[in-house]
């Protein structure tokens, strides 16, 4: 199964590395400090042998931080993954496994810390599979994926909104009578705040797979179907476009676990129409997320290696050009997200 059809995409990965600390955009001065806050700060994942930890790094590569803990000893736990800042920079969401030291879907749950890792706190406790948070563009609530009974013929994925402090949960987005299993993922809020873009992967009794981007709004109304066979959604900072991921070139071909076609970045208008597509390479393309002024696009790729498949976060112009990496390391870097 290909990534893009994966609700897990990026939680069944792994981590390790150790550099040194960042350097504050705050402490810079003159133009060459003021270039590099505007550039901002990227979170990630990084993951090696089968943990993951949160490290964030400056938008050209440099001054990696690490930001949760590493693995404790002989550990199967997932660790933590899917970073997500606070519109005010000042937290980050996150999934984590916590204490847990098995690997078990259903320990993750959403968390969240200050921007320099500390006072960490759970917000979700139910021992159901609760991922890819997102925050609103106000601040106030969080929107994530919750799947019960996952791994499971039960298993039934769903998009939830809380308060940011984990109160006052509401399953927006349900499918009592589908007779397939669904999963909606990867939630994304829109920067005017009345939409939420996710994915939504279906699977037969047969075993086809298809993958969509549907919006909905936070209340649970209004759902639509915006682009068929895609995922990954991240609005531009303007509102006006979304960058997702998609298969349907069959461009290349990914072989990890299983072969499947590599997918590639696209972008549409944000009513899903005039869909581009940005990379053209064999390699497995995904995540995007945009810059903060809209100007270029970061990404995960395994285009250097795609031997061994090793991953590495790139950035490019909004437009596809000029595709850069950022990361070069013997673990994977994965799902960058720009503050």
């Amino acid at each position: 199964m290909g990534r893009i059809v994966s609700p897990l995409a990026g939680w069944h990965l792994a981590l390790l590395l150790g550099l040194w600390a960042i350097l504050p955009l705050a402490g810079c001065s003159g133009s060459d400090g003021e270039a590099q806050e505007r550039a901002g700060t990227i979170a990630f994942t990084v993951s090696q042998s089968g943990f993951s930890e949160i490290w964030t790094m400056e938008a050209d590569g440099r001054n990696r931080v690490r930001l949760t803990k590493p693995a404790p000893p002989q550990t199967d736990a997932i660790g933590n993954t899917s970073p997500a800042w606070s519109p005010d920079g000042r937290l980050i969401a996150y999934t984590g496994s916590g204490e847990a030291v098995d690997e078990d879907q259903d320990e993750l749950e959403v968390y969240v810390m200050r921007a320099d890792g500390s006072e960490t706190r759970r917000l979700t406790n139910d021992h159901v599979h609760d991922g890819t948070p997102v925050w609103s563009p106000d601040g106030e609530r969080l929107a994530f994926s919750h799947t019960p009974r996952l791994g499971s013929e039960e298993a039934d994925g769903v998009i939830v909104v809380m308060n940011a402090d984990g109160g006052d949960r509401i399953e927006i987005t349900r499918h009592p009578l589908a007779p397939d299993i669904v999963f909606d993922f990867a939630p994304a809020w829109s920067p005017d705040g009345t939409l939420i873009a996710f994915g939504r992967s279906t699977y037969t009794a047969a075993g086809e797979a298809k993958v969509a981007i549907h919006t909905v709004a936070p209340d649970g109304s209004d759902e639509r179907l915006l682009v068929e066979d895609g995922g990954d959604p991240a609005w531009s900072p303007d509102g006006t476009q979304i960058a997702f991921t998609s298969t349907r070139d069959r461009f290349g071909r990914t072989c990890f676990h299983d072969c499947s076609p590599s997918s590639e970045i696209y972008v549409s208008q944000s009513n899903g129409s005039d869909v581009r597509r940005l990379t053209k390479h064999p390699a497995d393309d995904h995540s995007p997320t945009w810059s903060p002024d809209g100007r270029r696009i970061a990404f995960v790729s395994d285009r250097a290696n795609k031997a061994d498949h090793q991953n590495e976060i790139y950035v490019m112009e909004s437009d596809g050009r000029k595709p850069r990496r950022l990361t070069t390391n013997d673990v994977w870097d994965l799902e960058p997200a720009w503050r």
